[in-house]
């Protein structure tokens, strides 16, 4: 076998414009990081060129990405369809899911039918009830929502100095009423808005989907955050079949203006609270590296952030905000935790996209071995990656830029049909 391993990552970031950094840095970390190996990286969002199927890879990744099409039903079934030699390959294949509480018991039976060999979970606990199986056969490792790069330890060597920053506190979700823990992440923003008693404060906080930022936009927002907010990423509900979701979006369909609590005796009257999946989230790292405070949720993050020592607490009713505002006045107090914040990140060496390359290479390395995978020929696959940097060129020249004009156009129309209703209302009165 050649020293260079022939891999396939899969990922569905879609437009490539609306990339968010820290997703795209994760997709993306072997080629990045090994760059000396054959590498076909492939948007899921496009259907696979046909020689793909032809290639014997010794490895195959599963991005998160393109794993969460399980939430999914029509997309998912597609997906079965499309990449369905996956699972007859002999590759050494490994799953980085994330939100693996979402449609767990799919995500596991879809993981068993494509003979996946490792499951990188960034659940720290509950393996045995999010993969009842696969936990029995010892095919899961501990993994995280996003790792710290080089580049970002020399971007964040010396950021914006706290006193120069614009905004004093920010903050970017989306509200989903599936659960308590989702639920407190999208309101987090409203409720520190909501129970300030003064408006001295420069703020930027919005759950407003228009508001996403991508790209270095997102680095750049949170280097000129004094702080940032911050709740307990993950899910307080198991949702095996996604029939949670699903319910809590025909309910919500019907009735627009339900409070958490009406959907939650709607929909889940017994189940939120039951278990406590949760991890540190990107914008954890992104803050504690770019030395811009966080005011948190007190949860466990991962065992790294600790309250008072990393963060200030705040309560999910903002019950504490008089507290948590005369801690935001003691300067020196902040950044103290701020340093502490930092150094507390970057001591964590599975943390690094390094270590997480290194590990996944010696173990297909490992695998390759031990399944004997022979792969296609280096001068073959070479061929191969021409023909696959000319299908993503092509793509890049005109089905993107064809997209983002239809997708306008859908905009317009919808645009332009509710201001028709709205005059022919108007009109009538």
């Amino acid at each position: 076998m050649s020293d260079k391993l022939n891999i396939l990552i899969l990922h569905r970031m879609g437009d490539p414009r609306t990339w968010l950094t820290s997703v795209r840095d994760l997709e993306y970390c072997l080629p990045d990081y090994a760059p000396e190996h054959h590498y076909i990286v492939h948007n899921a969002a496009l259907p696979p060129p046909k020689f793909i199927k032809d290639i014997d890879f010794h490895g195959i990744i599963l991005g998160s990405t393109f794993l969460y099409n399980r939430c999914l039903p029509a997309l998912y079934k597609k997906t079965l369809e499309d990449y369905s030699f996956i699972g007859n390959s002999d590759a050494f294949k490994i799953a980085l899911p994330q939100d693996d509480y979402d449609c767990s018991a799919i995500l596991e039976k879809w993981m068993l039918e494509w003979n996946i060999d490792l499951v990188y979970t960034v659940c720290p606990n509950h393996w045995d009830i999010l993969y009842p199986t696969i936990s029995l056969d010892n095919k899961i490792k501990l993994g995280y929502t996003s790792y710290i790069s080089e580049k970002m330890i020399e971007r964040c060597k010396s950021p914006k100095p706290f006193s120069s920053r614009r905004t004093d506190v920010s903050y970017r979700s989306k509200l989903s009423y599936l659960g308590q823990m989702r639920y407190t992440k999208g309101t987090i923003g409203n409720v520190f808005v909501n129970n300030i008693p003064f408006s001295d404060y420069v703020l930027n906080i919005s759950t407003h989907p228009k508001d996403t930022i991508f790209g270095e936009r997102w680095l750049d927002f949170i280097e000129d955050s004094k702080f940032v907010l911050g709740s307990n990423s993950g899910s307080s509900i198991l949702d095996p079949e996604g029939e949670l979701a699903a319910d809590v979006n025909r309910y919500l369909a019907s009735h627009r203006n339900a409070t958490f609590e009406e959907v939650r005796k709607a929909c889940f009257p017994e189940e939120d609270g039951t278990w406590n999946f949760t991890a540190i989230s990107p914008r954890n790292i992104e803050a504690a590296l770019l030395e811009t405070a966080q005011i948190c949720v007190p949860g466990p993050y991962s065992g790294i952030m600790q309250p008072e020592e990393h963060y200030i607490p705040i309560e999910p009713d903002g019950s504490n905000i008089q507290d948590v505002l005369a801690k935001m006045r003691d300067t020196a107090s902040v950044g103290k935790m701020i340093r502490r914040c930092k150094e507390a990140f970057l001591a964590v060496e599975e943390l690094r996209y390094r270590h997480l390359v290194q590990e996944i290479l010696e173990t297909i390395t490992h695998g390759v071995s031990a399944k004997r995978i022979t792969g296609t020929k280096p001068d073959q696959m070479e061929k191969h990656i021409m023909s696959y940097k000319e299908f993503d060129e092509t793509c890049s020249k005109y089905y993107w830029p064809y997209q983002r004009l239809w997708q306008r156009f859908k905009r317009t129309a919808k645009y332009l049909g509710a201001k028709k209703i709205k005059d022919f209302l108007t009109s009538r009165k």
